[in-house]
C-alpha cells in the first residue's frame, strides 16, 4: 500500500497486515521446502531490505544498504540466507544473515538498474532498454544496447513514412486537372 502497509490475504485462512517504516519499492515471495511461499522479501524507499513470514507478517531480519530506493531483489539460491538487491543509484549488495557484515557492496552498474537476476554465476542487471552481464567481482562479461536496435527501427519507420507521404502527394498532384491560363474574356 502507499503507506507502507504489507497484507497478506490468503485464499483460505485470515488476512494479516504489518506497516513497513518506509514504502515498498519491490517484493519477492520465496518458497520454502515445503514449495509453498513462507517467506517475502521487501525493499523500500529508504534503502531497507526487511524479511517477513508467510502468512504471519512476522520480521525474520531487517537490513540495510546504500544507494537509495531498492529497486530489485533476487534470491542467490532457495535457502533464506542471501539476497542480491539493487539500488536507484546503481549499486548492487549481497546481504544477508551468512555475510559478512549482514551486508556487503559488490559493484556499482552505470545507471539505474530495472531488475537483476542470476544465471549460474552471472549476475545479469537490466537497465531500461539496456542488459548488461556481470561476474560476481563486477566485471562486464557480456553488454548488449537495446537502443541500438531502437534508433535503426526509428530509421527504417522515418524512411517508410517519408515514402508514404511522398507516394500520397504525388497521387494529390496527379488527380488535379491540368489548368491552362486563358485570357480572361469580359
Amino acid at each position: 500500500m502507499d503507506d507502507g502497509a504489507i497484507v497478506w490475504r490468503p485464499t483460505h485462512g485470515h488476512r494479516s497486515q504489518i506497516k513497513l517504516d518506509a514504502i515498498a519499492t519491490v517484493l519477492l515471495a520465496i518458497k520454502g521446502p515445503t514449495e509453498t511461499y513462507d517467506v517475502v522479501a521487501i525493499g523500500d524507499s529508504t534503502g531497507g531490505v526487511t524479511l517477513l513470514s508467510l502468512p504471519r507478517l512476522e520480521t525474520i531480519e531487517k537490513f540495510t544498504i546504500d544507494g537509495g530506493i531498492v529497486r530489485s531483489i533476487t534470491a542467490v539460491s532457495n535457502s533464506v540466507g542471501k539476497y542480491l538487491a539493487a539500488t536507484q543509484d546503481g549499486s548492487v549488495w549481497v546481504i544477508g544473515t551468512e555475510v559478512p557484515g549482514r551486508a556487503l557492496h559488490l559493484f556499482t552498474h552505470s545507471g539505474p538498474i530495472t531488475s537483476l537476476r542470476l544465471l549460474e554465476d552471472s549476475i545479469i542487471i537490466q537497465s531500461g532498454w539496456n542488459r548488461r552481464t556481470y561476474d560476481w567481482t563486477g566485471a562486464t562479461t557480456n553488454d548488449y544496447d537495446g537502443t541500438k536496435d531502437y534508433r535503426v527501427k526509428a530509421k527504417k519507420r522515418a524512411n517508410r513514412r517519408a515514402r508514404i507521404l511522398e507516394s500520397e502527394q504525388r497521387r494529390v498532384e496527379q488527380s488535379q486537372p491540368l489548368m491552362l491560363d486563358l485570357p480572361v474574356l469580359g
